[in-house]
Formats: structure tokens, sequence, C-alpha cells
């Protein structure tokens, strides 16, 4: 009710009102609006107040119409609309929008309490009206900017469902389809248009991978959507025709927002292709490449089973250890190819002359092991031995040119000359090595003696030890190429040994010492890490651009709990950018140590330094590594790339690594390219980057410098 004066007019106009009593107003509201609203308190004075002076200016500019037969109801839409965009813009929900002008009424009221005079009805009238008009302006703002904002988000989750490979369907709460994208329609063998409203169970038959059995989890979470929780995991799907497709299936109850079950979203993803990648490289991770014989690995594995069983069974167990003599001059002579097939020809011989329970390995190089349970006597192994012995012996037919050759053999016995795989298969290299230096062509059985071997490689990593303190050791450096440019954009580090009375000790060699100790192993991986830091430093301050450094690491450096610290402090003392470091781990370490080995690759890259996956392809049939890694870079072995131009499984292979790597988003290094061929082969499948003889063998720093940097701008 307005108070009227004595003489029944009101003393005070509106529009003096607001003008004089302005500040007071806003400076008052401002204090309420920060005190009750908590997305206030973080902004400026200029931007909580944003149009609200505007608004009162306004206010005031029409309240002298206010009383007159020409009133102005409403105000203009800037001030209000502006406001409310502002408001949208910093996350106002619209309750807090439109309170900001109860308190501004409030504040208004207040004022003009302590005011002598008053407003006459008219004015007070237009006073109310106006800051309701503003309310409803910020209503219809924030209305529109809601549904523009929804139709966008419409728009690209459509967009996004057309587009992406994944197939998504959605039900109703019958299970019925209600939608599906063009993957789903390619996945499932059913088009969208007669996929609709039939019921899901109908058009996506899923059948578990391991019975074949129906798995009814659409129909069972539609039926009982109080009970609907997410299912996941990894099944068939019957497509329209009736073939059989492995995906991955996730499905997931839909509610609205008061929780109410309204339907299901099922995504599937088509992994066919990537099962079938991993059942391959499961394949290659436990058998050679070239010979299609199991590895090393797979001995291993089987050495140890038969052992489990020898021991429950009393039995004996014996191991051949094979190396073809004077294999190298048949590579001199006729080349690598002629070698590879001869291989081929010399296990296709093994296998026949053991039983399907014996099993023939090949190690790498010219070197073959086979595996004999319940061999009988040694006089029946010393006969079978001869056996093989001659068959290797035989003339074969390689490249139009007849070749003979011999084999050294050592055997080792369960369980008089080891009790575990690793002292069976030492014994067993022990004897051959003793055979080849007794004259090749013969067969020598362990005997103790024969230790020797094993001391002189106790006494070379004694000299290992003293190698660094006595500058024996140098790195080398092999550029990494870019095949697109073929500009050099990486340099592996590659340690060398110079033996005062051996000469150059092959890393082959040493190395494995090295691991056998772990005090030698961390003092010479620091050493390596530190020179090549120093190098790198040495070649940014010169002015030449930065390439990235690539450091092998061992699994007994991966081990050290220190690692890290000495990564990170070797960083800050050549003040060299991490992300110009990279660490070389292999996929058998990374498979086999994945738990322990995950942790600290974490911590690494959180220093800023790269990671990448040496002799990719050799480890084992689990992929899932690469997904829960902080991986940059895959390397592949290079016996898949030095047998791309043979066929057979390597260029398949190779070029799965390469698409495996785009996949993921990471950089594809093929290792040991040797010839053009090869090089416009791995250029023409996309693959990043190129390292081998090709482009150069591994160079002291100064050559390298030499050949392959040039300063920037020069």
């Amino acid at each position: 009710m307005t108070r009227e004066p004595a003489s029944g007019q009101p003393t005070l106009r509106l529009h003096e009102f607001l003008r004089g009593e302005r500040e007071t107003i806003l400076r008052k509201w401002e204090d309420l609006d920060r005190s009750m609203l908590a997305a206030t308190k973080k902004l400026t004075s200029e931007q909580q107040r944003n149009n609200i002076p505007t608004i009162l200016d306004t206010i005031a500019e029409h309240a002298e119409q206010a009383v007159g037969p020409q009133a102005i109801i409403g105000l203009p839409e800037e001030g209000p609309v502006t406001h409310a965009r502002q408001r949208w813009e910093l996350g106002f929900s619209l309750e807090d929008a439109t309170r900001e002008y109860s308190m501004l009424r409030t504040v208004i009221m207040q004022q003009l309490a302590q005011q002598a005079g008053t407003l006459s009805a008219d004015e007070l009238i237009f006073l109310h009206e106006a800051l309701d008009d503003a309310v409803i302006q910020s209503v219809v703002t924030y209305v529109e900017r809601s549904n523009r904002a929804l139709e966008k988000e419409r728009e690209q989750l459509q967009v996004t469902l057309r587009s992406i490979d994944d197939g998504v369907i959605s039900t109703d709460t019958r299970g019925c389809i209600t939608y599906m994208n063009p993957a789903a329609e390619k996945i499932s063998g059913w088009t969208s248009d007669a996929a609709m409203g039939q019921p899901a169970d109908k058009v996506l038959v899923v059948l578990d991978a391991a019975t074949r059995e129906p798995v009814n989890c659409l129909v069972c979470m539609a039926a009982d959507a109080d009970q609907a929780a997410p299912h996941d995991g990894e099944v068939l799907l019957q497509q329209r025709d009736g073939a059989l497709l492995a995906v991955e299936e996730f499905i997931a109850p839909l509610r609205d927002s008061a929780a109410r079950f309204i339907g299901l979203v099922a995504t599937f993803r088509d992994v066919s292709k990537i099962r079938a990648l991993t059942a391959e490289l499961g394949y290659l991770a436990t058998h050679d490449p070239l010979t299609n014989l199991p590895n090393r690995s797979l001995l291993i594995d089987r050495l140890t089973q038969e052992i489990a069983h020898a021991e429950r069974n009393p039995g004996r167990l014996a191991l051949l250890y094979m190396d073809l003599d004077l294999f190298k001059d048949v590579n001199d002579m006729l080349g690598h190819a002629a070698g590879d097939e001869l291989l081929k020809q010399v296990a296709k011989r093994l296998q026949v002359c053991v039983r399907r329970a014996d099993t023939v390995c090949r190690l790498g190089g010219d070197e073959f092991v086979i595996l004999l349970t319940d061999f009988g006597e040694l006089a029946d192994l010393n006969e079978l031995a001869l056996k093989i012995m001659g068959r290797v012996r035989a003339p074969y037919d390689i490249a139009r040119t007849t070749v003979e050759l011999s084999t050294s053999l050592g055997v080792s016995v369960f369980p008089e000359d080891g009790t575990d795989p690793q002292a069976l298969i030492k014994h067993a290299d022990i004897a051959m090595y003793q055979a080849k230096r007794q004259g090749r062509n013969t067969i020598r059985f362990f005997a103790p003696e024969m230790h020797r071997r094993a001391a002189e490689r106790r006494e070379l990593q004694g000299d290992l030890r003293k190698a660094l303190e006595a500058g024996q050791l140098s790195l080398h450096f092999q550029p990494q190429v870019a095949l697109d440019s073929g500009n050099v954009v990486g340099v592996e580090v590659l340690l060398r040994w110079h033996h005062p009375q051996l000469g150059a000790v092959p890393p082959n060699r040493f190395i494995p010492l090295a691991e056998d100790n772990r005090n030698v192993m961390i003092a010479l991986g620091r050493w390596v890490l530190e020179q090549a830091s120093r190098q790198a430093r040495s070649w940014l301050d010169a002015g030449y651009p930065a390439l990235r450094i690539s450091v092998n690491v061992s699994i007994v450096q991966l081990r050290d709990e220190h690692f890290t610290d000495h990564v990170r402090a070797t960083l800050e003392h050549f003040r060299l950018p991490p992300d110009q470091l990279q660490l070389e781990l292999t996929e058998s370490l990374l498979m086999t140590e994945f738990k322990g080995a995950a942790d600290r690759v974490r911590a690494i890259e959180r220093l800023g330094v790269r990671i990448a996956v040496d002799d990719f392809g050799t480890g084992y049939s689990s992929l899932s590594y690469l997904k829960n890694l902080p991986v940059d870079e895959l390397k592949i072995d290079q016996s898949f790339v030095h047998n791309i131009a043979a066929g057979g499984n390597a260029a398949p292979i190779v070029e799965a690594i390469i698409r495996m790597g785009q996949s993921l988003r990471l950089r594809v290094v093929a290792e040991g390219v040797e010839d053009y061929d090869t090089a416009r082969y791995l250029t023409a499948h996309n693959c990043d980057c190129a390292q081998g003889f090709y482009y150069s063998k591994p160079l002291p720093a100064t050559d390298f410098e030499r050949e392959f940097l040039r300063p920037l701008g020069g």
C-alpha cells in the first residue's frame, strides 16, 4: 500500500530516485548477490554487474513517461537479453539468473523505504512490471539458448553415430529396435528400415564365443527393467545371412531424468580382424617365421612340461643342439635367399627324423634343437643322432646348385645333465661348441669338464666390468628415416665394445653377460643413457635440429627401483628436453614383466619421455598392453622386414602391424631395411619410418654428424 503525504501527492519521482540511488542500489545488490549465489563469487565486479546498471538506467529513463497517457509498459530487449546471454555462457542456471532480479527488487524496495517520500501508484506499478519483464525476457532467452544447444547436440550426436565404426542400436522398453546406425547395419547385415520395430534378439542373434549357445541378454534386460544393468563381453554375432562375426559387445539400460527405464542401448565392434591378427601374432610369438618350427619360447614351455611329467613318471629326456657347419659360406656364395631356402629344407628333414611326440625347434641363425622324450638307452640316442646327421648331410638342390653341409651336434640328458630347461639347453649348447672345436661333423655328449666354456664367459664378464673404466666402450648411432620425406627424424643408440685382446665383441655376446650381473648391467645402462644424452645436448648446442634419441633398456634396468630417478636426473643434468629421449623396451619384456613394467613405464612417461616397443610382433599374443601403456612407437622386428620379399606370413603381418599402429596413432618404424625394394614396399604401405643398412650402418658420433646433420638455417 502506497503511503501518501499530507497533501495527497507523492513527494518522490521514480526516475529521480533511481538516478540518485543508482550506485548505492548496485553496491548493495552486488553484496547480496555474492552472499546468495555461489556462481557470482568468482566473478569480477564488472562481470557481476554486467547489464544490470543499463537496466536500471533504462527503467529510470522510461519512468518519466510511466504516469502519462504514453506510458511504456515493458523494457527494450537489449538489456535483459544481453544480461541473460552472459549468464548462460557463464553457466548460471535459469533459477540463479532470475533470482538476481528478485534480489534487485528487494534492494530497491529496501532503499526506497529509507526515503522520506513515496512513489505514485503508477510509478510503483511501472517499476514492478519493468522488473517482471526483465525476468520474462531472461526466461525466453534461456529457453531459446537451451533449445538451440539441444538441437546442436542432437546434430553432433547424429553425425558421430553415422561416422563411427562401432555399431549402435537402441530399443524401447519391450526390447524392439528404435534406432540403428550405418555401422550396425554393416555388422548385422540388416538395414535400418528392416530392423526398425523388430525384436532385438531377432536382429542381433548373439552367441557365446565359447559354447556357441544363444545369449539373450537384450531380451532379458528389457523384460525386467528394474534389474537391468550394463553387460559387456566378447561374443559372436550371427549376421542376417547366417555368417558368424566376432564382436565386442556392451549393453546398458537407458533411463530418463527420473531414473525410469526407457529402453536399452547396445554397441558392437567388429573384432574379427584383430582376433585373427592376435592369433597370427600368437603363433609367430612361439614359432620361427622362416621355417614355422617352434622357437626358443615354445621349446622352454614344452621342455618344462616334459620335465614335470618325467619327474612324476620317472623317465629320461634328451636335447640335441645342432649347428650347421660352414653355413655362412653358403650365405656368402649363394646369397641370403639361398641360405633361407636351405634352412627350410633342413627343417623339413629334421621333422621327418623324429616322432610326433618329439619337438624340433629353430633357435635362430643356423641353430636347431630337438627335444626327445623316452629315448631309451644312450646307445639308442647316439644312433638317432647319427641318423639325423646323415639325413642333414645328404645333398640339397639350392639355387640350381648342389649344396652339401654337415652339422655339429651336442647332447644333454635329463636328469643327469640338468633338471631345468635352462641348464639342459646350456649344457647341450656347450657340448655342441665342443663338437665344433673338435673338427665339426661330429657328436658330443655333455661332460662336466665342458664347463671351461662357462669359465671363459665369467672371464669375459669380468673384462666387461673393467671396460667402462678402461674406456673400451663407445656409442654408435644409426639414423631413423621418415619414409615420406627421406629426412632423418631420429637415431638409435647402439653400444660397441672393443676388447684389447679379442677386438670387437658383438653386443649379442656381451649384453647377455651384463644381464647376468645386475650391478654390471645397471652401471652399463646408466653410462649409455648419460653418454647418449650428452651427445644429444652437444648436437643441440651446435645448432643441429632436434632428433629423437632412442636408447635400449634391458629388463634388469627396468626392475631397478632407482631407474626412473636416474632418467629424471640425467635429463636435468644435460638440460635435454624429455620428449627428445625415447626408451626402447622389447615386446617380450613388456609381456613377461607386464605388471611391474607398467608402473615403471607410466612413471617414465610422466617425465615426458617417449616409449617404443622394440621387436614388435615377436612377443605373446595379447595386444591389450598397447591400450594400457603409454606407448608412442612400434618397431617392427627385422625378422619380418627381412622376409617381406620372400612372401609367406611376413608381408601380411608387417601390413597388419602398420595398420594397428595407425589405428592407435603410434609411430611405426621398420628395422633391418637393407634394400630399395623393401623401403619402397614399406613406403607404399604407409609405414612411418625405417632404419637399416640401406640407409646407413651404425656410425660413431663424428661420422654420423658429418653424414646426416646440418645446422638449422644452414
